[in-house]
């Protein structure tokens, strides 16, 4: 058994696709193969590695980009994928941290501190107003939680206060 699963690692994984080499922060370019129809293309994704998963066969990235309009895009990459044709390293990342998730809660300024840090492109006025209506929508989404827990506090007391039976 033991011969039948080293003979499906070797030929199935690729080689010089060594998780261990990408760093956490990095900017990438994965191109991976499209299918349209008959048709194969190749389709870059540039963006930072956020988290690298697992070892071998099974080993993944999450790589996060900003796209159009200021909105964050995640794909999770299989690396010994036959989809992914390459993985290339345009920006060499160093991260303290092992993951980046923190990264899908910036917006507004933190977001441009973020973006400036790891190398990214600069935010347009489009991406700054999406994140200024992100940020109002999360106030008032705030707001509304405190005042359903004022009203719950409310009728709590007063049915402490007007002493229902049960």
């Amino acid at each position: 058994m033991k011969n039948i699963l080293d003979a499906v690692k070797t030929a199935y994984t690729k080689k010089g696709s060594d998780i261990g080499k990408l760093a956490v922060g990095s900017v990438l370019k994965v191109n991976a193969k499209i299918k349209e129809g008959g048709k194969e293309r190749i389709q870059a994704f540039e963006g930072i590695l956020i988290s690298k998963r697992g070892t071998g066969l099974g080993a993944s990235i999450t790589v996060r980009k900003i796209g159009a309009g200021g909105i964050g895009v995640e794909r999770i990459f299989p690396i010994n994928s036959p989809m992914i044709d390459s993985v290339v390293v345009v920006k060499q990342g160093d991260s303290s941290k092992a993951k980046l998730y923190h990264l899908r809660d910036a917006f507004g300024a933190k977001a441009k501190k973020e973006a400036k840090k790891f190398g990214t492109e600069n935010m347009t006025a489009d991406s700054l107003a999406v994140n200024q209506e992100a940020a109002a929508l999360e106030a008032e989404r705030q707001k509304s939680k405190e005042d359903r827990k004022a009203e719950h506090s409310r009728e709590k007391a007063a049915a402490a206060k007007g002493g229902k039976k049960k």
